[in-house]
């Protein structure tokens, strides 16, 4: 009788079996057992045990790789959820100094300078204080001029007018700001005392001045007027 040829599905069965063998001893091989240890011990191999085997080596492997994977994952948004609250308190430290720093008011230690006390007793045509208004408080009248008392303000009680005008503040502003600085001049005023008194600071922001000229201004207009451009807060003057 002729010998005839194994079919495809035949082949195929084989060499699946041999393929299946073959990672059964790799796997076999790398979790410790082989088949040449097996024989040794007088035992055959197990291809059924190998698999199991290896199935669960793979099964355990892909449970520690998710687990890792899991772990990675929870350390990433950990790390992303600390910086965004390091970014966050640093924003707010930075917003805390910069309002401490623009709303602290300045120190002063200048004293209101002495100047010779004008006997002017009405301001000629060119330096004739500006009307601003029913609301300039602390502009000069433009007709009449009022000799303060010998001695002028002490410094205490110029701090108690710079107090009662601007809370001490040198930078401080109206709400409307037309007044400005400590002793809230408006800019037509500081203009009119600067033109015959300190005429380098004509045209200078009142609120920007130094705190030296601030003082020189407050002092000039008190020696020519008294209190009287401060209707409200000149009782803290003599």
């Amino acid at each position: 009788m002729a010998e005839v040829a194994p079919g495809r599905s035949t082949r195929t069965r084989s060499r699946f079996a041999a393929s299946f063998v073959i990672v059964a001893l790799a796997v076999a091989g790398a979790i410790g057992i082989t088949p040449t240890a097996a024989q040794e011990a007088g035992d055959e191999v197990d291809v059924t045990a190998f698999s199991a085997r290896a199935a669960a080596w793979a099964a355990a492997n892909a449970a520690a790789r998710e687990a890792a994977i899991e772990r990675a994952i929870e350390l990433g948004e950990e790390a992303a959820a600390a910086e965004a609250e390091a970014e966050r308190l640093a924003a707010l430290a930075a917003a805390t100094t910069t309002t401490t720093t623009t709303t602290a008011p300045p120190t002063t230690t200048t004293v209101a300078p002495t100047t010779t006390t004008t006997t002017t007793t009405v301001a000629p045509a060119t330096t004739e204080a500006p009307v601003d208004g029913a609301e300039p408080a602390e502009d000069p009248t433009t007709t009449t001029t009022t000799e303060p008392p010998a001695g002028g303000p002490t410094a205490e009680q110029w701090e108690a007018l710079r107090q009662c005008e601007s809370g001490g503040r040198y930078d401080a502003l109206s709400p409307g700001g037309r007044y400005r600085g400590a002793y809230q001049f408006s800019q037509a005023t500081w203009d009119w005392v600067a033109s015959w008194a300190n005429p380098a600071l004509v045209g200078v922001d009142p609120a920007a001045a130094s705190v030296a000229d601030q003082d020189a201004q407050a002092q000039a207009l008190y020696d020519r007027q008294g209190s009287g451009p401060w209707p409200t807060c000149g009782r803290h003057l003599p």
